[in-house]
């Protein structure tokens, strides 16, 4: 946390300017505990009751004073977007392959990683496919072999087990 963060979120307590000095070595400076009550002159106890207040100010503020946190919904999924491209590249290197599924399109592969917003398909080799959870009609389970169809924008997920089954019997 920085000395801004810390400001703001301090500034919803009515901590004295000692025990804020004190939170701030902890939060701020990253000083243990006792460090800062030795620093500041506090008893651990004191210490103690103050890092509560601290956190409970921190557990209580708005979502929208969170660091880091998406604003809007398009914010939330673009950083969802973010999580299942870093979960693709963690999982089969830089050099692999992103595709976004075009609006007719038949993708078949094992589900590799979920995000709040999308699912990573490995298509083989060393390219992967990133759905919408919103397109899809349901969402399968990890680890789960599937093919997604997609038919103006919108996709159906059969098990590869019923995929096979069918063509079988259209044969």
């Amino acid at each position: 946390m920085n000395e801004r963060e810390f400001d703001n979120l301090v500034s919803m307590t009515r901590l004295t300017p000692k025990s804020r000095e004190a939170a701030r070595l902890v939060y701020v400076d990253g000083k243990s505990p006792s460090e800062a009550g030795v620093t500041v002159g506090l008893s651990p106890q004191r210490i103690s009751q103050i890092l509560a207040t601290v956190k409970k100010a921190e557990s209580e503020r708005p979502l929208s004073a969170a660091p880091n946190t998406p604003v809007t919904p398009v914010d939330a999924v673009r950083a969802s977007y973010a999580f299942a491209v870093k979960a693709a590249r963690d999982l089969f290197g830089d050099e692999a392959t992103i595709r976004a599924p075009g609006p007719d399109e038949r993708l078949v592969g094992r589900v590799e990683a979920r995000t709040d917003f999308h699912l990573v398909q490995h298509l083989g080799r060393s390219a992967v496919a990133i759905h919408e959870l919103a397109s899809l009609d349901r969402v399968p389970p990890l680890a789960r072999s599937v093919t997604i169809q997609y038919r103006a924008g919108a996709a159906q997920v059969l098990d590869r087990d019923q995929v096979q089954t069918r063509e079988s019997n259209v044969r």
